[in-house]
Parts: C-alpha cells; structure tokens; sequence
C-alpha cells in the first residue's frame, strides 16, 4: 500500500505490521493465560495447605493453640481431654489476662476433674503478638518441653498462613494441622476473609524472600 503524507511517498506493508499486531496479541494472550494458570496453581496450594490429612503417630504431641478467633481454645482444651495430646500449650495470650481467667474460659462449671486437668497439663505465653511471634514462642517452648509433634489449633481461614510460619520458624516440627471452621454470614465474607488471607500470606512469603522484619497482625 503507498500513502503520500506531505508530497512525500511511503509504502506500507499492511501484512507486515497485521502480522506484528497479532503477534503482540498472541504473546499478550499466551502471558495472561500462564499467570491465570500460576496463579490458580498458587491458590489450591494455600487452601490445600491448611487441609492436609496426616495420619498422626502414636509419639507424645502437644495441642498448641493459637489466639485470635473464637471457640480456638475450647477445642484445645477438648482434644487435651481426649488425650489426644499430652500438653496443651496456649501462644499469644493476653498479657491483661490471668491464669484464673483461662481457668474460666476452660472450666466454666468448675469441674474438679477440669481444674486437676487445666492445672498439670496447660501452659500458655503472653509475648507473642503475631503468627510470626506465635510460632518462634512456641518453638521455643517445644524445644523445652522436648516436643516433635504438634496438633496445630486454629481457624481454617488462618491454618495455611500459621504452618507457613511453623515451617520457616519451627522447621524440625511435624505439624497436624486442626482447623476450627466459622459459617460466615454470606458467601461473599467466605471470599472476602479468604482473599485477605492469601494477601497476608503472600505478603509473609516476600519477608522471607528478602528478608525483611516485618510484622503482621493475627
């Protein structure tokens, strides 16, 4: 095709750029489709992370309890009762609350056979103010108290961010993870309490990646 711009002539190759500009489609195309791909990829691994079925040992385990969400440590307590661990340990407990009010929480009807229980098999720490914080205080007690074996509490939206940090801060431990589920109102607050999970747990793996102290809230 010959275009004359200002008594000047030019010829175009229209198959030439048709050609450049499917190209650039393509490529445009072919990209989107491989980070939808990653990206899926990457999701079903973090919804998978917090749902793995482990068939647990028969070695001694510790109940460890994360703060933050409701009913976290009633089911703590409940398993501890069942004796499906040894030891209940409770991270990032309230530094205003007491050993009493735990008590309470645990044993609202006052049981003897609760207290005796509360009293020789449940501990708890008051530094931890992330998931961060709560996996190296509990590491460190874990190491102490000569544990190998977790049964990790905590809800199902927060368990795939919680082993995340147990992997890097607590890499020896074996972890059995035990998610509290929440019915959510809509499913729209399921989306959105999900989406802000992935967020925050891809925010953590770039701290790890670079290296950076940065902290999160629970």
């Amino acid at each position: 095709m010959i275009i004359k711009i200002e008594n000047k002539i030019y010829l175009l190759n229209i198959n030439s750029v048709g050609k450049k500009i499917l190209n650039s489609n393509k490529v445009k195309i072919i990209s989107l489709f491989i980070f939808i791909t990653l990206t899926s990829i990457d999701v079903l691994n973090f919804l998978n992370l917090g749902h793995q079925n482990k068939t647990m040992s028969e070695n001694k385990k510790a109940i460890v309890v994360l703060t933050g969400g409701s009913k976290r440590l009633e089911e703590g307590f409940q398993l501890l009762q069942k004796k499906i661990g040894n030891a209940l340990f409770i991270s990032g407990v309230n530094p205003i609350v007491t050993k009493k009010d735990l008590s309470m929480i645990l044993n609202s009807n006052n049981s003897e056979d609760k207290n005796i229980l509360f009293n020789c098999c449940v501990y708890y720490e008051k530094k931890s103010r992330n998931t961060q914080t709560n996996s190296i205080e509990a590491n460190k007690w874990l190491i102490k108290n000569e544990y190998n074996e977790i049964i990790l509490v905590t809800s199902s939206y927060h368990m795939p961010r919680s082993i995340y940090e147990f992997k890097k801060n607590a890499p020896d431990i074996m972890i059995y993870p035990w998610n509290i589920f929440h019915k959510e109102k809509s499913i729209l607050d399921n989306i959105e309490k999900l989406t802000l999970e992935y967020l925050k747990y891809n925010l953590i793996r770039l701290q790890y990646l670079f290296k950076k102290n940065y902290s999160y809230e629970n």
